[in-house]
């Protein structure tokens, strides 16, 4: 079922687009899943590695591979948690150290984007979801890029222990450079993923 709508949405004469839904395992109505998996990156305090997060697969598949860690070197991946205690509601309910998933879905809209710092989409754009924005703490050495979790994350089973690796936080927006207002000190950022109307 799930190839033949992907397949339905490659032959539609217009181009698609694929976007990740972030802290969820499955898409939005009208587009379709190509995987779903993992949020993954870098530890939250090792320098190295890439400061980019990731959508694993929750199927992978191996070239050639050693088991185990082979060299102090080497590059590590870890799982996601969402590490947020605090009595402010962000979120419609507890999303402390839970590990949480995501998708990778398929659009026949000519662009998906996503719009940080907006509770909705821009006229001629229609919501595919909403969030908050998130990376890692601004404490910790090591950095991650900005993602847009769902403001009503999945978890992934099983997954609520304090692991201490890949962590995600909200992000308050900071006055200076940044004008205020119209930014406001302190104030969680919001976020929007949307698609293009195609005329």
């Amino acid at each position: 079922m799930q190839q033949k709508t992907i397949t339905t949405l490659l032959k539609t004469e217009k181009s698609g687009s694929t976007f990740t839904r972030w802290g969820r395992n499955v898409c939005p109505d009208s587009t379709a899943p190509v995987y779903k998996g993992y949020i993954a990156g870098k530890k939250y305090n090792e320098a190295g590695s890439g400061s980019d997060t990731i959508c694993l697969p929750d199927e992978p598949t191996w070239a050639n591979y050693t088991d185990g860690n082979q060299d102090a070197l080497r590059g590590r991946i870890y799982g996601t948690e969402i590490d947020i205690n605090e009595p402010s509601k962000i979120f419609p309910y507890n999303v402390w150290e839970q590990d949480v998933p995501c998708v990778v879905c398929l659009s026949d809209k000519s662009s998906v984007l996503m719009f940080p710092a907006r509770a909705n989409c821009y006229k001629g754009w229609s919501l595919q979801y909403s969030g908050y924005i998130m990376a890692n703490s601004h404490v910790h050495a090591g950095p991650h890029n900005h993602i847009c979790v769902d403001f009503q994350p999945e978890f992934v089973p099983n997954g609520a222990r304090n692991d201490d690796q890949h962590i995600l936080y909200l992000i308050e927006a900071q006055c200076g450079s940044l004008p205020c207002p119209p930014y406001v000190q302190g104030r969680e950022l919001s976020c929007v993923v949307c698609s293009k109307n195609d005329d």
